[in-house]
């Protein structure tokens, strides 16, 4: 691995920072280290999906370290959340990601990086759960933000999929405490899906409704590669098949077309693409929006 994308002492850090809210309690801890495990296993996902975009030459080098930094730490806010709440529910605690922003705030992990990385990952930490990346944000912090979302769904495919399987034990903190409805589903998340969108956390009122939500990401992932790892999961026709079936709910039917051949799409979004001028600086970041110095919700 070259240097540029060598984080071994991030890794070191947050292995140390996990480890402080650990407490014996083994249905706590049990919590704990599956954002442990999440955060490393999202950090791995970015690792490809950054290679393929820097072998392209659509993403330079100060990009390809700070989508590496903002997956790492993109859930560094989990852990005070829980030891505070005992919830992942932001609606239900705080907004995770602001309180990711504020931990690098306070904990400055990041302060021996340059100015221009520094910016760029703690932009991801604070963006990666808004619903959309807000519009007036540079390029780079578009792409950068975009790894760490498409690192980050992929693997909550993955720790949701042994969850949200009919049958499955309940963990309320991992299913958001949505019932389980046999043949329900909410309108107005089926029908954000249906249109190519993504749904509301907001509109979920049990599993069905979870379980379409998260095949509707499949219209979000930017890059190619993304798409390429969650088809290869076959994760997105499990969760399909775990819905009501077709033929007792026509919609069902229209709603696993537009899913699947989304997922088919062999090209990133345009908007996946940053000005990677090759030999740029990092220091030269002044275009960039400013970092919030203060992120406390």
């Amino acid at each position: 691995m070259d240097a540029v994308r060598d984080i071994a002492r991030h890794e070191a850090w947050f292995g140390q920072y996990v480890d402080r809210f650990l407490t014996g309690d083994a249905t706590h801890d049990a919590h704990i280290e599956l954002k442990r495990e999440h955060s490393l296993l999202v950090l791995g996902n970015a690792r490809i999906i950054v290679a393929e975009a820097v072998a392209a030459g659509s993403m330079d080098v100060v990009c390809a370290r700070a989508a590496l930094l903002g997956a790492l730490y993109h859930d560094v806010g989990r852990f005070l959340q829980y030891r505070r709440w005992q919830t992942f529910s932001d609606a239900r605690s705080t907004n995770h990601g602001l309180l990711g922003g504020r931990v690098l705030n306070e904990e400055r992990p990041l302060h021996d990086e340059s100015p221009a990385v520094r910016h760029l990952a703690a932009c991801a930490v604070v963006l990666h759960n808004r619903f959309a990346i807000p519009a007036g944000v540079s390029p780079r912090v578009r792409q950068v933000t975009r790894v760490v979302r498409d690192a980050d769904k992929l693997d909550i495919f993955r720790v949701l999929a042994a969850h949200v399987q009919p049958g499955a034990p309940r963990d309320d903190v991992v299913l958001m405490h949505l019932p389980e409805v046999q043949g329900a589903w909410s309108p107005a998340v089926l029908d954000a899906v249906r249109n190519g969108g993504l749904a509301s956390y907001a509109d979920m009122r049990c599993l069905n409704d979870f379980r379409i939500l998260l095949c509707g990401w499949s219209f979000d992932l930017g890059f190619a590669a993304s798409r390429r790892m969650l088809r290869e999961s076959g994760r997105v026709e499990q969760m399909l098949d775990w819905l009501p079936s077709p033929d007792a709910a026509p919609e069902m039917a229209e709603l696993r077309c537009r899913v699947l051949a989304a997922l088919r799409d062999e090209s990133d979004m345009t908007d996946c693409r940053a000005d990677c001028r090759p030999g740029m600086e990092e220091g030269k970041a002044s275009h960039e929006p400013e970092a919030p110095e203060s992120v406390a919700p």
